[in-house]
């Protein structure tokens, strides 16, 4: 047989085994640093007793030591890149090895004679790998960034060239057992990542020596008195709350207490919670005279003045389920929104009512401003609302694509409004600055809490969210101490804003970057609106590479699991799953979506925890007292001419360049439909060369992960609840 035919061979066996990899198989960065070049390295052992039954499980099911150990590596490999497809470099010369998981169900021990097959094969072409031509033609260098070494007679070394390539190996060695030696670029990862992949390498081997015959799919990530201790943890959670009390009987007793504070103020006019008392009883009387009865859903479309919290007030007082709609929506989606909400009757102002009755004229549509609605005095019936009964609505898509309205309870927004209060110390001298809008599921996190503590809600006016400096002109004016930003807007106030009213800054909606010393105090908060706005915060108080977003509040309860439901071990990624009492009836009128998100809890332990929310975000704990790291979006990979892309990698990576502030990626087609990616960046200066990023990207990601055109801006646009307006980024 010739050379060239030999070579051919060779070159059909590897482009048929890397065939359609899309992956790229790294463990998730703690850091994103310039890469140094320097590794840290942390070893273990494996008893000799551990050792000798490896040896016998591989000479009972005539299995390589080799294909076990590779194994063992690429399912660590596949938890923690969240991937059922991988490839990592092997031995010194980092000869591809493919672990591919299609069907879960399959036992370990045949899994891993499928690899033992394919390693056989593997070394049979091993001269065309070696070669720098044939391994570049079957598979980019920069897709293999992981390598395991088994060092038998410790003649296994990596060449400095080779180990450039790679950011973490692992080698095992025979020394009176099993030596684990991990190597680990310390510019990307902390010790507690490498502990953790080395906690699960030892402890699959540990399953699967117990029983060969265990399905990948029951392969745990944790041993059980560990995964015990971090849930319960959580269980310990409890705050106890009387649920017989709903939040309207708390407001009046507050109104009680604290009649001549101020309840609601916005830049014209400041109103009383005794005021507040009397004018929302006035009002839900009017709509119960109108025809609401218990349960029924009241939108409320208003300008940004205190008409927003009176009318929430007012509803629930009336024994409804406010919904507030954000005025700016166009028509079609305004009126696919009243229908799936149920709607009654639409509260708004004068200023709004003529173009909204005019266009749903099928609604009874009430003005706030309406003389009569306050003149004339109606009776308001007695209300005994149940804590399990609705007590709002709202809209939880953004700005493009069909909405989805979920119901939230009474028990679950007096749990938040109790922990919003305690956790930053409010009191009745705190007066809250509220920038979100009022579509935005955040803004109940804003206005309801401080109305149970005698605090001042303050709504800021359109003309004061249009920067940071107006933001902190009105604070300073207004003396606000307490306010939320959409993470963007937080970012930039924090940098630009000494603002020496306020004592704290929330900030949440998004990935939060960066911190600068301030006299007040930074929380970074996490909740959807699937639960309530708010399931928990962590306090930034120095540089994080990745800010965490903390532990979860009162009654509430956070799970990391992986594809197969098993709890996911520390530093290992998993689907964010939430439970407790904080949790939504669900979406209206999706049904089938509702079984997919909204399902039995598998951790249940008493009547909050039945069901469980599947947040649809991929996260990992980084710490056994819970706290959370939230990395991103399960469904914000994307392909790229078949090549699947982390979106966010991208944008992390363009965020390492000092000079920027900010970037946004996005995914972008042809006419001829071609598929790209286009980049665009904020400086902190007025200028930073496009071409700088573009260099910095190609020493530190593949080819397919550049931007084909990146751009400067001057701000990222954004939408009316503060997160990027992608949309609105201008075609290149």
């Amino acid at each position: 047989m010739g050379k060239n035919r030999h070579y051919n061979l060779a070159k059909k066996y590897w482009d048929n085994l890397l065939k359609d990899y899309i992956t790229l198989a790294r463990f998730p960065n703690d850091f994103f640093k310039d890469d140094t070049g320097k590794f840290n390295m942390i070893q273990k052992t494996l008893k000799k007793s551990t050792y000798s039954r490896i040896l016998l499980l591989c000479d009972e099911n005539n299995l390589n030591i080799d294909a076990f150990l590779d194994t063992i590596f690429g399912i660590v490999l596949q938890r923690f890149t969240y991937e059922d497809d991988v490839v990592f470099g092997k031995n010194n010369i980092l000869l591809p090895v493919r672990i591919k998981t299609d069907d879960s169900n399959i036992k370990f021990i045949d899994f891993c004679k499928n690899i033992d097959k394919q390693e056989s094969r593997s070394h049979e072409f091993d001269y065309y790998m070696m070669s720098s031509a044939g391994y570049k033609n079957s598979l980019n260098d920069k897709l293999i960034n992981t390598a395991f070494i088994f060092n038998v007679f410790n003649d296994s070394f990596l060449s400095n060239e080779q180990v450039k390539k790679l950011d973490l190996y692992l080698n095992v060695s025979i020394n009176n057992g099993l030596r684990l030696k991990l190597m680990y670029k310390q510019c990307f990862y902390d010790k507690r990542t490498a502990r953790s992949i080395i906690y699960l390498f030892k402890y699959i081997i540990a399953q699967v020596i117990e029983n060969p015959n265990i399905k990948l799919k029951d392969i745990q990530n944790m041993k059980r008195e560990h995964k015990e201790e971090i849930l319960r943890v959580q269980e310990d959670n409890i705050f106890e709350f009387d649920r017989n009390i709903s939040y309207i009987d708390l407001f009046k007793k507050q109104a009680r207490k604290t009649p001549d504070n101020i309840a609601v103020s916005d830049c014209k006019s400041d109103i009383t919670y005794s005021e507040v008392d009397k004018v929302t009883d006035k009002i839900a009387a009017y709509l119960n005279y109108m025809g609401i009865e218990d349960g029924d859903t009241v939108a409320v479309l208003q300008e940004r003045t205190v008409n927003v919290v009176l009318a929430a007030i007012s509803i629930m007082k009336a024994g409804a389920v406010f919904f507030p709609i954000d005025r700016a929506n166009p028509d079609e989606r305004l009126g696919y929104l009243l229908e799936d909400g149920d709607v009654k009757i639409i509260l708004t102002c004068d200023s709004l009512f003529e173009k909204i009755n005019n266009r749903y004229g099928e609604y009874i549509v009430i003005s706030m401003d309406d003389i009569k609605v306050m003149e004339k005095t109606y009776e308001l019936p007695v209300h005994k609302i149940d804590c399990r009964q609705e007590a709002y609505r709202i809209s939880t898509s953004g700005t493009t694509g069909r909405p989805k309205c979920i119901s939230i309870r009474h028990e679950s927004l007096l749990n938040m409004c109790h922990y919003s209060n305690d956790y930053i110390n409010a009191n009745q001298y705190d007066r809250c600055g509220v920038y979100l809008s009022f579509s935005f599921d955040a803004i109940m996190k804003q206005i309801f809490p401080y109305l149970l503590i005698g605090a001042c809600v303050d709504i800021l006016p359109e003309e004061a969210r249009v920067n940071e400096y107006e933001i902190e002109k009105y604070c300073l004016e207004k003396k606000i101490t307490i306010l939320a930003l959409p993470a963007i807007i937080g970012k930039l106030f924090m940098v630009n804003c000494e603002c020496e009213s306020l004592r704290v800054l929330q900030v949440g909606g998004d990935k939060f970057k960066g911190f600068k010393e301030r006299k007040y105090k930074i929380y970074n908060e996490y909740g959807p609106a699937e639960f309530t706005v708010l399931c928990t915060q962590f306090l930034v108080d120095k540089y994080y590479e990745q800010v965490p977003v903390g532990r979860p509040i009162y009654n509430t309860e956070a799970y990391i699991l992986d594809k197969n439901n098993n709890v996911c071990a520390i530093g290992v990624p998993g689907e964010l799953c939430l439970s407790g009492v904080q949790i939504a009836n669900g979406y209206l009128n999706k049904e089938e979506k509702n079984k997919l998100v909204f399902v039995d809890n598998p951790f249940a332990h008493n009547r909050d925890t039945k069901k469980m929310y599947r947040t649809g975000d991929l996260a990992k704990w980084i710490d056994v007292d819970g706290t959370i790291s939230v990395l991103g979006r399960m469904d914000s990979q994307i392909k790229i001419n078949g090549i699947r892309i982390e979106i966010f990698e991208i944008e992390n990576m363009i965020n390492m360049i000092p000079e920027i502030k900010n970037s946004v990626v996005v995914k972008r087609e042809s006419k001829y439909g071609e598929e790209y990616l286009d980049a665009y960046f904020v400086p902190f200066d007025d200028y930073y060369n496009p071409e700088k990023v573009r260099e910095f990207l190609k020493k530190n990601l593949p080819p397919h992960m550049i931007p084909k055109n990146i751009t400067r801006l001057c701000v990222l646009p954004v939408t009316p609840i503060g997160k990027v307006d992608k949309k609105g980024l201008p075609f290149v």
